[in-house]
């Protein structure tokens, strides 16, 4: 199950700050945030992924399978993950947003957060997977 909630984090990541004055700095906010969010929306597909430290044989090949594979489906509040022998759904909030940026969580089922950060470039989506197990950077390719 691990590898599982580890996979779903493969699904993200760009850095993200607030702005404006502060009368309206938490309207600013929120409306990147519900932006950002939008624009998750959709199918998405890993296309990449560069682990922080390297992966012990049998977790590269799960990995390695993944690539063109893993489907990420995000919704309002949750994310849907399909790929080579992975099936999974976990909660999914955007936290910070500004510009092309976001930070994220996902949930799993026991409660464990991990955090994300993202950057939308063009039909792609790069990603940071800042928590363990799965530090890294990928990317996912938007496909509807």
């Amino acid at each position: 199950m691990p590898r599982f909630a580890a996979l779903l984090v493969l699904a993200l990541s760009a850095l993200a700050c607030g702005g404006g004055s502060e009368a309206t700095a938490g309207d600013t906010s929120q409306q990147e945030i519900q932006r950002s969010s939008g624009r998750l929306e959709g199918e998405w597909v890993l296309v990449e992924f560069k682990p922080r430290d390297q992966l012990e044989p049998m977790l590269a090949a799960l990995l390695a399978a993944q690539m063109g594979q893993l489907r990420v489906t995000f919704r309002p509040g949750s994310m849907n993950i399909e790929g080579v022998g992975v099936t999974a759904q976990r909660g999914f909030q955007v936290t910070q947003a500004a510009a092309d940026g976001f930070a994220g969580t996902m949930t799993d089922p026991n409660g464990v957060q991990y955090r994300v950060t993202g950057a939308f470039q063009g039909t792609d989506l790069t990603f940071v997977s800042l928590s363990d197990p799965w530090q890294g950077a990928g990317r996912l390719r938007r496909l509807h």
